[in-house]
């Protein structure tokens, strides 16, 4: 069932400083991936892509479209520079990295 949502609450996601979901300004329900700016394709590491969907996932947009898919305490900061990529443990709580840096 395809659904067209007029209005997302969140117009964008990051999985990293590269993997980004941004709305379209020229589609309606249009998302488009992008990197460090709108001049390049999204990329990153696997973890980033991970990382990502882990925050699409935790989206307001997510209990609009597919509720059963919700999961708000998946949300994460995703990086905290190269030293510092986030881990979860089996439960899904981050481990390791500081969030305010």
């Amino acid at each position: 069932m395809t659904r067209l949502i007029s209005k997302w609450p969140e117009t964008s996601v990051s999985g990293s400083k590269r993997t980004n979901l941004d709305y379209s300004e020229w589609l309606d329900d249009w998302f488009v991936g992008t990197g460090k700016d709108e001049s390049c394709y999204l990329e990153g590491s696997w973890w980033d892509m991970i990382c990502l969907a882990r925050n699409i996932l935790a989206s307001e947009n997510t209990k609009i479209a597919a509720s059963e898919y919700y999961h708000p305490e998946w949300a994460n900061d995703n990086w905290c520079g190269e030293d510092k990529p986030y881990e979860f443990d089996a439960d899904g709580e981050r481990k390791g990295g500081d969030v305010d840096e």
